[in-house]
This record gives structure tokens, sequence and C-alpha cells, in this order.
């Protein structure tokens, strides 16, 4: 049985995910976490036979009736500049993004 996730151990999750939460945000992550740990223990509990095939998907997906492999084709847009127009700076035709600090993890 998978244990439950703690609020001392939900805490440290956010604080390693950096996320500022309001009370009623973190109170509803942390119920819908352990929500899905509930469903998977349920997931689990579901006994199967022991020969039974791993699968990826439940319908097979063989060749013969997959749909042809399409080939890429690069069609560029017919004005660049109207995307590049709406973003809020940019140079020499690219968009400029903010630079994200960085913080080294102990």
């Amino acid at each position: 049985m998978i244990e439950p996730i703690t609020p001392e151990i939900f805490n440290h999750l956010v604080e390693l995910a950096a996320l500022e939460l309001i009370t009623e945000e973190a109170d509803y992550l942390y119920q819908q976490l352990n929500n899905q740990l509930k469903a998977i223990q349920e997931l689990e509990a579901i006994s199967l036979e022991e020969d039974l095939p791993i699968t990826s998907h439940g319908v097979p997906f063989t060749s013969e009736i997959s749909p042809p492999i399409r080939t890429d084709k690069w069609t560029p847009y017919p004005d660049a500049e109207e995307i590049l127009d709406q973003a809020p700076e940019t140079k020499e035709g690219y968009i400029v993004v903010p630079e994200i600090p960085h913080q080294e993890l102990e």
C-alpha cells in the first residue's frame, strides 16, 4: 500500500518545484495528489493473469491498420512580421525572451 503524501512531504515538493501557492491552491493540489495515489492503488489491486503480455496500447497498432507515414513538408508562414509584431521584444527577426535565473540545487 502506498502511503498518502503527508503535509510535510507536500510542502517539501512545493518548495522543490518553486511554486507559490495560496492556501486554497495548496489544499486542492494536496488533495488531488493523494486522490491520484488512491487511484493508482485501485489499479494495482486488479488481479491479472501471470502470462498476460505487457502492452502500451489497448488496440494492436500494426502496419496493416496504421496510416502511411507522411513526409514532413516545411511551409513558411506567409507573413512572419505579423507574428513578430505581436512579441513584446524582437531582435534581428527573433523573439527575445527574458532570461530565467538559475539556482544551484544542493
